[in-house]
């Protein structure tokens, strides 16, 4: 027998999120290079055409699996501004803000990803559709930190934001080289290249939230 069509609403969204957790595993163990749709769909369980039902090509689907994760740590940071009263220094807020993402392996991978492949290679209505989503969550999240962290307005908290972006993809490169390159870096005489994540991303967010 085949595998059984999704019908219901609810069935729909269960299946598209077994997908995403299935190119989420896959990210721990294959580079996104070598991950391709067949990989997926045997990883969720269902017909290589039963993906494209869902997703029109693997940029679509990371691009869908970032986004879920972003929010969902867009959604722990406005979490964690709600405790407690008063104002936080900048440095303080970056130590939360770091910590919080170093927590996140696959999304700081997929910042990574975001810049060098997955943005280059979607078209303009899929590019308008997420980044306008991604601005309204911005906007919710820039409210939040800027309520809480002292001296930051929420136009600048927005800004704050957008250069977050573009500061974990690059650092995401250089603190989590290919495994030839990490093996280098091991070298006693190369130990200078090698970088903490979290600690270069909390200098640089406390410098931008200043």
């Amino acid at each position: 027998m085949g595998e059984r069509r999704a019908t219901a609403t609810g069935e729909k969204t269960a299946r598209r999120q077994r997908m995403l957790t299935a190119a989420a595993e896959l990210l721990k163990r294959w580079s996104y290079t070598d991950i391709t749709m067949v990989r997926i769909a045997d990883q969720t369980g269902v017909a290589k055409g039963t993906l494209y039902l869902y997703f029109r090509t693997k940029e679509s689907l990371f691009l869908q699996l970032y986004e879920e994760r972003l929010g969902a740590w867009y959604a722990e940071l406005e979490s964690l501004t709600a405790q407690g009263a008063g104002t936080v220094k900048p440095a303080a807020a970056a130590r939360v803000i770091a910590s919080t993402l170093s927590a996140r392996q696959i999304l700081i991978h997929l910042h990574g990803l975001l810049y060098s492949t997955l943005s280059r290679n979607i078209d303009l209505e899929t590019t308008l559709i997420f980044r306008r989503r991604q601005s309204r969550k911005m906007s919710s999240l820039a409210a939040a930190l800027a309520s809480r962290i002292e001296g930051l307005s929420e136009a600048r908290a927005v800004q704050f934001l957008v250069r977050l972006e573009a500061v974990v993809g690059g650092l995401s490169w250089a603190a989590f080289p290919s495994p030839p390159v990490a093996l280098a870096l091991e070298e006693e005489d190369l130990t200078r290249f090698r970088i903490d994540f979290e600690e270069e991303l909390r200098g640089i967010i406390t410098a931008l939230l200043r």
